[in-house]
């Protein structure tokens, strides 16, 4: 059928165009489903007002809110007032958090803790409306009666000083960083895996929400089943000790016009990742995750992935072979992706 195909549109020109006109249209059919598909991801999960209200929905967006106080103590003079709502909302889910049952010595309970005590020093220099003013700072003070100066990492504070030879050295590790195709199949250390989250941990995301979830693998047989889904480990994938899948949890965001930040901030995050660990020592190669809805559908099933983790990429993780090749990987010129306005 191919051959009779090909053979038509070599010797018909009006043939060919009805043809790949026809192919081009079915392979847009079949992209909507890949958008359906989204849409069905994103409409359940991306909502914090319905269904259930676990720890990942009350801590997102509590971070959510009091970072917006955070933000706000560390704005330019001229000094005033700001910052109602996200207090109130703050209070809110402070008081949802303890009848939740959740652990007021949370780190995520305590930072909100260690703005709001920030907050209230500000309200003494920039007082809030005579209206409605008394009764916040009451409510405020209420809670903060779970405030202890002993645990707290006071907020705002000075921008880091950098070392002379700080940006050689990130500089040195980037340009090291290059995608491993050869490990040697080593057991991998997760003290180094858990050392490079740490500093993978302090990548930016919307409103601080840091809504990456990282799925890791060192069965064999794990290993096999999830690479087989996908395409671009062929040659070494049986040399891969430790795969990760990064995901980004969906039910950190608030709505569907959130739907670009999953995929945003677990690839800030990936990067950090990926540099922290070359830092440690580790080798890596991020793993295209490029697939239809039902592959996703059975990634999500084998490696026992929640739903609303929506996958982002794999990667492969470990220690390389002495005297192994890697890509140089050339880079574009700098006025390739440059454009000054």
């Amino acid at each position: 059928m191919k051959a009779a195909l090909k053979e038509l549109t070599r010797k018909s020109p009006a043939a060919a165009r009805l043809i790949f006109g026809a192919a081009e249209i079915a392979k847009k059919a079949k992209g909507a489903g890949y958008y359906w598909a989204d849409f069905r991801r994103y409409g359940s999960v991306m909502t914090w007002r319905t269904g259930r209200r676990d720890y990942w929905k009350i801590s997102s967006e509590l971070i959510f809110q009091h970072h917006k106080l955070e933000k706000g103590l560390c704005l330019p003079p001229p000094l005033r007032f700001f910052g109602k709502d996200a207090a109130d909302k703050t209070l809110e889910l402070m008081a949802e958090w303890r009848n939740a049952g959740l652990g007021l010595d949370h780190p995520v309970y305590r930072a909100a803790l260690d703005i709001l005590k920030a907050y209230r020093d500000r309200l003494d220099v920039t007082p809030p409306p005579a209206d409605f003013g008394p009764d916040l700072i009451r409510r405020i003070d209420a809670r903060l009666a779970d405030f202890n100066p002993e645990k707290s990492l006071p907020t705002p504070i000075l921008p880091a000083q950098m070392p002379t030879d700080a940006a050689a050295s990130l500089h040195a590790i980037a340009l090291g960083r290059r995608s491993v195709r050869a490990f040697d199949g080593k057991p991998v250390d997760f003290a180094l895996i858990e050392k490079a989250l740490t500093t993978a941990q302090l990548s930016p995301s919307a409103c601080n929400r840091q809504p990456w979830r990282i799925h890791f693998y060192d069965r064999r047989e794990d290993i096999d089943a999830l690479l087989r889904l996908q395409n671009g480990n062929s040659g070494f994938g049986r040399t891969i000790p430790l795969l990760a899948v990064v995901t980004a949890d969906c039910s950190s965001f608030f709505g569907m016009v959130e739907r670009i930040e999953p995929v945003l901030d677990a690839g800030l995050f990936l990067s950090t990742f990926l540099l922290a660990m070359q830092a440690n020592g580790l080798s890596s190669c991020c793993l295209n995750w490029c697939v239809p809805p039902d592959r996703d559908l059975k990634a999500h099933e084998i490696g026992k992935i929640p739903a609303e983790h929506q996958i982002v990429t794999f990667l492969a993780i470990g220690t390389h072979e002495p005297g192994i090749q890697v890509p140089r990987s050339h880079r574009r010129p700098l006025e390739d992706c440059v454009i000054r306005h």
